[in-house]
């Protein structure tokens, strides 16, 4: 997804392109369980998961989202060259347009593409539809990042392989810093410690901190971010709402402070409705700490912004837990009624090699799907925050990709905001929210 892509022109970002998921997603939700619970046979036809074989040729047709440009401008043609599988047709579709016509191409059971661009929700509402071909063990590459795995997989089966992976992480500006009187080399580790950094950094038109709460998906991700880093989750192991626990009351209420109490967060949060806009805030001097995707580090580095010996980078600063983090990674899955299943596993596949996933740092300033590669010197000089993912990933990092996802967010974000504008309680916000989820996710039993 182009939350965190570095060219402006594809930069509508993961808040704003996966609101249209909560926007349109019910309906299909809805079509997902008819195929699901016996209107249809997608089920019974994946149940042999895909292993690779050595022989695969013929030709694949691929349908993505608008996220990478390397693909189209040159890894499609060596992988045609290497394996000698023909791609008659890579297609680039908006995301925002992507969920209704892939359910309409699933729900029709049309083969006419062979690969299909995933991340968390898709891959959790498509794969317990029956509509993604699950994958077995033999064919995910060694040392795949578990975020970035948990994006393509859903209720322990793996339904595609990662193209990249993505997480936030803490970006502070250090002249800031170095202004206020504070470290400059130095993260805040704690939530308290960025509570009080923040407050020193107020001020002239400046302030402490940042966010894009200005839409559906922004909204949940800044509270999940809170609530993981207080060692808090979304649901108990039989999927019952449990985000309104006095974890997530106290995530919540810790939201509502930085922007209501402590004053420290930017007004203009509220309207910020996707992460490149926060991106160019925290690129022009006007936020002083921001938690972002990696594309801010691109922007912010970039001729006329900060430059690189201004921009600190860090794990996100924990509560109950050292730090976790929210995931952004994407991915291709295979299209369950494909007439060319091995031949697009060898693509999925082909991806994730070290030749490609180098190109993808380097070329768009994502992280690379595999942990050997976040140690690898080309990669960490090129991206100096791939060693901050690193250190990240030692961390939870989660999505809470599920089939009810668009729905419940839906609401949920609804009780966010009203909070956020003092209009609610953090506590009856999260309590209602917490209802209806489990009348969304009842549907789903």
């Amino acid at each position: 997804m182009a939350h965190h892509s570095q060219h402006t022109q594809s930069s509508h970002s993961l808040p704003s392109r996966r609101s249209a998921l909560a926007l349109g997603g019910g309906l299909v939700a809805a079509a997902g369980l008819t195929a699901c619970s016996g209107g249809g046979t997608a089920s019974s036809t994946s149940a042999t998961p895909l292993a690779p074989t050595s022989s695969a040729g013929g030709s694949i047709r691929i349908l993505d989202d608008n996220t990478n440009k390397i693909f189209g401008s040159g890894v499609v043609a060596r992988f045609e060259k290497d394996t000698g599988i023909k791609v008659e047709k890579y297609e680039q579709a908006n995301f925002n347009d992507l969920h209704d016509r892939l359910a309409t191409l699933f729900s029709a059971q049309d083969s006419s593409y062979d690969v299909v661009m995933t991340w968390a929700a898709w891959s959790a509402e498509f794969g317990r539809a029956g509509w993604l071909q699950p994958l077995s063990q033999s064919a995910v590459p060694a040392g795949v990042l578990p975020a970035a795995l948990d994006a393509v997989s859903y209720g322990g089966t793996v339904y595609g392989l990662p193209k990249f992976a993505s997480a936030q992480t803490m970006f502070w500006n250090k002249d800031l810093f170095e202004k206020a009187g504070l470290a400059p080399d130095t993260a805040p580790a704690t939530w308290d410690d960025f509570v009080s950094a923040a407050k020193e950094l107020t001020g002239g038109g400046v302030y402490g901190y940042a966010a894009d709460l200005g839409n559906t998906d922004g909204a949940y991700q800044n509270f999940l971010r809170v609530l993981l880093l207080n060692g808090g989750t979304m649901y108990d192991s039989a999927n019952k709402p449990v985000f309104n626990s006095d974890k997530g009351v106290d995530a919540l209420d810790r939201l509502v402070k930085l922007l209501r109490t402590d004053k420290v967060m930017s007004p203009s949060s509220l309207q910020i409705t996707n992460s490149s806009d926060l991106n160019t805030l925290f690129a022009n001097g006007k936020a002083a700490i921001v938690f972002n995707w990696p594309a801010q580090y691109p922007v912010a580095v970039a001729k006329g912004a900060l430059g690189k010996a201004a921009v600190g980078s860090g794990i996100l600063p924990g509560i109950a837990v050292r730090s976790a983090s929210i995931d952004g990674s994407e991915g291709f899955a295979i299209n369950n009624y494909s007439k060319n299943k091995a031949a697009a596993l060898k693509w999925l596949q082909y991806v994730t090699t070290a030749a490609v996933q180098k190109q993808m740092v380097q070329e768009e300033g994502w992280f690379p799907v595999t942990s050997s590669l976040l140690q690898d010197k080309t990669v960490t000089s090129e991206l100096p925050i791939v060693s901050t993912y690193l250190q990240e990933s030692r961390y939870q990092i989660k999505r809470f990709g599920a089939p009810w996802y668009s729905d419940v967010v839906q609401q949920l974000s609804t009780g966010i905001t009203k909070a956020m504008l003092g209009q609610t309680t953090p506590k009856k916000a999260l309590d209602a929210a917490a209802d209806q989820a489990s009348t969304i996710i009842a549907k789903y039993k």
